[in-house]
């Protein structure tokens, strides 16, 4: 019993003398400041992914971006939902005469976000503020057309259904 109390108080005053005198104070200081330095990093990173898509300002082309990345869901989209896209912007929001700009534009600003999802939660406070409760259901019916376009389209309308009271819609019964 001795010896181990011995060799329990030797390795208590090791562990001490190394925490007081040979900088185990300043270790842990500087792994939690490394901590808190890779945390404002990530923070920063994920805003500056997210500039491109807050500085969307028309609900049109935040509604271009939306069916784009709801069409994107299962893999890439095919040219039926690219053309129903497209469609959509002509007839829809009257993009004949720049319908390629704008395209362009929300295919950019599309690929800056990782899912619908994100960039849903980017766009819904504008959705809610600037659309008409018609105009919110015309566009909720618009991405649940596009998602439809194609099989399997369960995790498409899981989404839309996540993303209607985020604009203020109640979600259907």
């Amino acid at each position: 019993m001795p010896i181990i109390v011995m060799i329990v108080s030797g390795l208590a005053f090791w562990t001490l003398y190394w925490f007081v005198q040979m900088g185990g104070i300043e270790h842990f200081q500087q792994r939690r400041k490394q901590r808190e330095h890779d945390a404002k990093r990530t923070a920063a990173r994920e805003a500056s992914r997210l500039a491109p898509l807050r500085a969307v300002d028309d609900p049109r082309d935040a509604a271009a971006i939306l069916m784009l990345l709801i069409a994107r869901v299962n893999g890439d989209p095919t040219r039926e939902r690219i053309w129903l896209i497209e469609e959509k912007l002509r007839t829809v929001f009257g993009f004949e005469r720049e319908l390629t700009e704008r395209m362009t534009q929300a295919r950019y600003l599309a690929a800056q976000s990782e899912s619908f999802e994100q960039a849903a939660a980017v766009f819904a406070e504008m959705f809610r503020k600037r659309l008409t409760a018609d105009e919110r259901q015309e566009l909720v019916d618009m991405l649940e057309e596009i998602a439809r376009n194609e099989l399997p389209y369960e995790r498409e309308i899981e989404a839309i259904t996540a993303f209607r009271p985020k604009i203020g819609l109640a979600t259907p019964a």
